[in-house]
C-alpha cells in the first residue's frame, strides 16, 4: 500500500516507495546547525501559514567574577507568547532574589517584544510555590511521569 506525506510549503508529493532513498538517523544532541535547520523550517511554515513573526530565542545569565554561570534563564519570544523553558539557580545562591530578577528581566524583555503573556513549566518537585508568588497561575496539570510526578503549566498576563 503507498501512503503519501505532504510538503506543506511546495504541496510536493513523496510516495512511499521513493522513501529507500531517505534514512533516520539517531544521536544524543543535535548541533546548532542541525537545530536550526528545525528551526528555520518552523519559523517559515509560520509565516507561510498565517505570516506569523519570528521566533526570537532569548537568555539571561548571573555570572560572578570569573564569568562562572551561577543561573540563568533561557527560552524564546512565539507568537505573542514569552516561553521561559530553563530557569536555574545554582544551589549556593538561591532565596537571596536570583531567581526573581531573571524571571522579571525574562518579562520586561516579553513587553519589549510585543507578547501578552509568558508560559513556562515547572515539576511538582521544584518551584510551584515561587512561581505562584510572582503572579503565574496554573493553566495545566499533566500527570504520567515517573514516581508520580506532575508538571505544571503556568500562565502569566503581562498586561
Amino acid at each position: 500500500m503507498a501512503w503519501q506525506i505532504w510538503n506543506s510549503e511546495s504541496q510536493d508529493r513523496l510516495i512511499a516507495s521513493d522513501l529507500h532513498q531517505y534514512q533516520i538517523s539517531y544521536q544524543e544532541h543535535a548541533t546548532i546547525q542541525e537545530e536550526n535547520v528545525l528551526f528555520e523550517g518552523i519559523v517559515q511554515a509560520a509565516v507561510v501559514a498565517k505570516g506569523m513573526s519570528r521566533i526570537r530565542p532569548f537568555a539571561f545569565f548571573i555570572r560572578n567574577s570569573t564569568k562562572a554561570i551561577l543561573a540563568g534563564a533561557k527560552g524564546v519570544s512565539l507568537y505573542g507568547c514569552l516561553y521561559v523553558d530553563i530557569l536555574w539557580v545554582a544551589p549556593k545562591i538561591r532565596h537571596k532574589g536570583f531567581g526573581s530578577k531573571l524571571i522579571h528581566e525574562s518579562e520586561k524583555l516579553g513587553r519589549e517584544r510585543c507578547c501578552t503573556f509568558v508560559s513556562l513549566t515547572t515539576m511538582d518537585w521544584e518551584a510551584l510555590p515561587f512561581y505562584q508568588k510572582l503572579g503565574y497561575k496554573i493553566e495545566f496539570v499533566r500527570e504520567g511521569y515517573e514516581k508520580n510526578s506532575k508538571m505544571y503549566l503556568l500562565r502569566k498576563s503581562l498586561h
